[in-house]
């Protein structure tokens, strides 16, 4: 499998940079909101960055945060990607034209936590069969961190375009076809104070280092010390 046959495309499906558009989380302020989900979203792009293999990175974000993108990715000496962004929301119709030529494709969501190389090689190692296969990884509450397939289809699509990232809704969608399906879990979505301390909790073990920088964890050190109160 030529390494250019893969694509990993991160989603951002809220605003995380531009301050007059984006929304609080929970009590954080402005800045710490910009804080919080601008790291999530940096810290995932380093990792990819680090990697050696010739992957094609996609970043589709949305257009509020056009002009801050490029700037922030900069601060990481991010490098290896292309960059589109979506009016309204994102658009899985869109992004079929340009990851339908890869064998292999993985979607990652910008608010999680948890995504490292050897976790996504084996993604691709599961998806390196005949067979038609879908691999999502998953948080504790269920939530859709990530899906990777080794195939393209307009239904595969839809489901998970309308599954609102719910795991449950897109298993039952993906019933339309026949798929195998591998579960992964462990990894960490952002959006609200449960999920918060489940961050915390995450970052405080010793494996959180083989996909948090120490820089990262700094910056996520400072919300945690800030708004301690969450965290109780």
């Amino acid at each position: 499998m030529a390494d250019n046959s893969i694509s990993l495309v991160v989603i951002s499906d809220k605003v995380i940079f531009n301050e007059n558009s984006l929304k609080t989380f929970e009590t954080l302020s402005i800045e710490d909101t910009k804080l919080l989900f601008g790291t999530l979203f940096l810290n995932l792009i380093e990792n990819l960055n680090r990697s050696q293999n010739d992957f094609d990175v996609i970043i589709y974000a949305d257009k509020n945060d056009n002009d801050l993108m490029q700037t922030e990715l900069s601060t990481i000496s991010a490098d290896k990607f292309k960059l589109f962004f979506y009016e309204s929301e994102p658009d899985l119709t869109f992004l079929s034209t340009k990851i339908k030529p890869h064998k292999h494709s993985i979607i990652i969501y910008a608010d999680v936590m948890g995504v490292s190389l050897s976790s996504v090689n084996d993604i691709l190692n599961l998806l390196s069969t005949d067979e038609n296969t879908i691999v999502i990884g998953t948080s504790g509450n269920s939530s859709v961190c990530l899906i990777g397939f080794n195939h393209h289809t307009e239904n595969l699509l839809k489901a998970i375009q309308y599954s609102e990232r719910d795991y449950s809704k897109l298993l039952a969608l993906l019933t339309t076809e026949e798929h195998f399906i591998h579960t992964l879990n462990g990894f960490v979505r952002v959006y609200d104070t449960q999920s918060f301390k489940e961050l915390y909790d995450d970052l405080s073990q010793k494996k959180s280092i083989e996909y948090c920088s120490q820089a990262m964890h700094e910056k996520f050190t400072h919300l945690f010390v800030e708004y301690k109160d969450l965290l109780k």
